[in-house]
């Protein structure tokens, strides 16, 4: 993406009884309506700060006050709509306890969705990919959200590596199969979505709380039909 020296911030003032404050919030709404509406119509490696800028309606120099390059816009984009999900994950009613987890994770699964119910949101996650500062972004994002729900699913402020490695994968990949389904890629209906999603999560969530990561090896020792050729 476009990179140039971005011109020294300077403190603004209040602008025809308006605040410097409410005036950047504004710039930055239309500037990520015009990054999603792009990124949608013609994908996220054309963009460039002067094209988003154009269809903002924003000068370059404001831009810059406010971001050091499209891959600042793109993250504070990102990490906003995870933020909102975790906050409905939080205010839910379902909450893990005593290993009953399934109306937590099937909550969590609704807000990912929400999350994604934007296409344009769905086609900016997809297109990550393709762009490593983005990419690097959105890997911030899911980070924070997996921290947020291991925070939920384990009162060890130092969890397990293995308790995050499973929050990520479940984190991830719900977010990535979810952003596809979205995309038109999976045959399933919303309810079908949810419940695989729901039936996955509810498994991870249990081995998260009972630190149980060992089984499905442990079983695969104990079949040598299915283990072999594996090693451990």
């Amino acid at each position: 993406m476009e990179r140039v020296n971005p011109p020294r911030k300077v403190a603004e003032r209040p602008y025809r009884g308006e605040s410097a404050s409410k005036r950047r919030s504004a710039r930055s709404g239309r500037l990520t309506k015009a990054l999603l509406n792009l990124v949608q119509e013609l994908g996220i490696g054309t963009l460039t700060v002067s094209v988003v800028c154009e269809r903002a309606g924003v000068s370059k120099r404001h831009f810059y006050e406010q971001y050091d390059n499209l891959d600042g816009l793109a993250e504070e984009v990102l990490e906003s709509s995870f933020s909102a999900a975790s906050e409905r994950i939080a205010s839910s009613t379902h909450q893990p306890t005593d290993g009953a987890s399934g109306g937590f994770i099937a909550a969590a699964v609704e807000a990912i969705l929400s999350t994604f119910d934007d296409a344009r949101m769905a086609k900016l996650y997809l297109e990550a990919a393709v762009n490593r500062g983005i990419r690097d972004a959105k890997d911030r994002a899911v980070a924070k959200f997996v921290d947020s729900m291991l925070g939920v699913l384990t009162a060890n402020s130092s969890p397990d590596p293995r308790a995050k490695l499973t929050a990520h994968l479940l984190i991830a990949g719900a977010s990535e199969v979810v952003a596809k389904w979205l995309d038109g890629d999976i045959a399933l209906s919303r309810r079908e979505v949810v419940a695989c999603l729901v039936a996955i999560g509810s498994d991870g969530a249990r081995r998260i709380g009972d630190g149980n990561f060992g089984t499905a090896a442990a079983e695969m020792r104990s079949n040598p039909i299915q283990s072999r050729g594996i090693r451990y």
